[in-house]
């Protein structure tokens, strides 16, 4: 009986070494599977960081190429005699003619000789009488644009609508009409609260109130009267000296 219970026992030991030597085969499979999954990965991203190097590579070569690209274009169209530069051609070809001296469009009237042809056709209004550029505002039209432009500087500072209450001018009858309801709504309405003088306007009333705030300093040396310009004290003085410096002319026949 004693030799058979050491056998079970034998049996016993070598099934637990069994096991024990299974789990640690299984945990260096583990391991080896462990490091080989991140080797992969510093592999793929060493390869994503080449992969963003080589587009931005490829990138910053296509921007360098296609600016080379386009200083080549620009240096086709332009002028090597002024540099002025051109987005086409046919451009550049028509600005050499200043440069040339080169004049193809003559007019078959006058023989006078031009650079564009478009020079030529607004010559031409010369001889046919067109006028096409028209002024807007007083209807009268120019042969050229520029003429045009220059005859607008006229109006630029032109006030023909003119207030009869107060004499501001304004450049439309629209402005005016808005200063006549805006300031002249009823007969003297701007009343000097100094003196009590009324005023149809407000710019009368402006200019009558430097009367009170501005000082006299111009005074008569035989009355006492004092007086804002000397201007008005001369002309006041010739009461005293019995001047009259303005005679009536009387036409000899």
């Amino acid at each position: 009986m004693a030799f058979i219970k050491q056998e079970s026992e034998d049996i016993k030991i070598v099934e637990v070494f069994s096991v024990k030597q299974e789990d640690t085969e299984e945990q260096t499979d583990l391991m080896a599977l462990k490091e080989e999954n991140e080797e992969l990965k510093e592999i793929d991203e060493k390869n994503q960081h080449e992969r963003h190097d080589f587009i931005a590579i490829e990138k910053s070569i296509r921007t360098v190429t296609n600016s080379v690209q386009k200083t080549e274009s620009n240096s086709d169209l332009t002028c090597h005699q002024c540099g002025k530069s051109f987005t086409l051609k046919g451009n550049l070809n028509e600005h050499m003619k200043i440069h040339t001296g080169d004049k193809p469009f003559t007019c078959q009237q006058c023989g006078k000789s031009f650079v564009k042809k478009g020079s030529l056709k607004a010559h031409m209004n010369i001889h046919t009488g067109v006028k096409p550029f028209k002024c807007q505002k007083c209807g009268k039209s120019f042969v050229r644009k520029g003429n045009l432009k220059d005859h607008m500087n006229i109006h630029a500072e032109e006030k023909p609508f003119t207030c009869d209450r107060c004499g501001f001018g304004f450049k439309y009858q629209e402005s005016l009409n808005n200063h006549k309801r805006r300031i002249h709504s009823g007969e003297d309405t701007f009343i000097c609260r100094q003196c009590g003088e009324s005023f149809t306007c407000k710019v009368k009333l402006y200019s009558h109130i430097t009367l009170h705030t501005t000082e006299k300093k111009y005074i008569c040396s035989l009355c006492g009267d004092a007086f804002l310009q000397a201007g008005n004290l001369n002309s006041h003085m010739r009461i005293h000296t019995g001047e009259k410096p303005f005679k009536k002319r009387v036409n000899k026949t």
